[in-house]
């Protein structure tokens, strides 16, 4: 492999790196990839001498960090408002999102009769995410636990999950029915029981 090949293969991965930057659903995902590309395209442009390139992605890899390390420093505070399901707010929101809730709960229905547990989600004056379900006891089913792409990096699930045992809930249930939505609850701890998945606090 000639040194010219190389050179090619490190620059069309850190192209590839920025392009993907921008394919991240939220803008901390897409900071850090974004910075990954930049390095390496540092590099490629060190190796060639092409030293505007150089300075670009440095300035780049700079104002990257500069949020990256603001982001991280940041503590969002999300709050729990306890509603109902016929409640505006909720019907705007569910309406608002219907194309992207119906990937992840295809089967959801904000007509079942046995909802009893509604929760909106706030981070500030902003609604992030909408928990729904069936209260039985300490034990919640979940029939929609959505949270906005903006902030689909778990922060939401996990303050959700951590307040539930506060509200005398100790076992959540959730039935599987889209692949997408996988990930998430292995992150979140719930465990696979046949067709469910279940997490319990204590």
């Amino acid at each position: 492999m000639d040194n010219k090949l190389i050179l090619d293969i490190i620059g069309y991965i850190g192209s590839a790196f920025v392009l993907a930057s921008f394919l991240m659903a939220t803008v901390k995902k897409l900071r850090i990839i974004n910075s990954i590309g930049s390095i390496v395209t540092i590099v490629y442009g060190v190796l060639i001498q092409a030293f505007p390139t150089v300075l670009m992605n440095a300035c780049l890899l700079i104002i990257n960090i500069y949020y990256l390390v603001k982001m991280f420093r940041y503590k969002e505070e999300f709050h729990i408002i306890e509603t109902k399901i016929d409640d505006g707010s909720v019907k705007f929101f569910l309406n608002h999102n219907k194309d992207d809730i119906s990937v992840f709960f295809p089967e959801f229905s904000d007509t079942a009769t046995d909802i009893n547990y509604t929760r909106l989600i706030y981070c500030q004056n902003k609604i992030v995410g909408l928990c729904v379900g069936r209260r039985d006891g300490d034990t919640l089913a979940i029939y929609l636990d959505y949270t906005i792409k903006e902030y689909r990096d778990y922060s939401v699930g996990k303050y959700l999950f951590a307040a539930l045992p506060n509200e005398g809930i100790n076992t959540i249930e959730l039935t599987q029915r889209t692949k997408h939505h996988y990930q998430y609850l292995i992150k979140m701890g719930f465990v696979r029981d046949g067709d469910r998945f279940i997490k319990r606090m204590k």
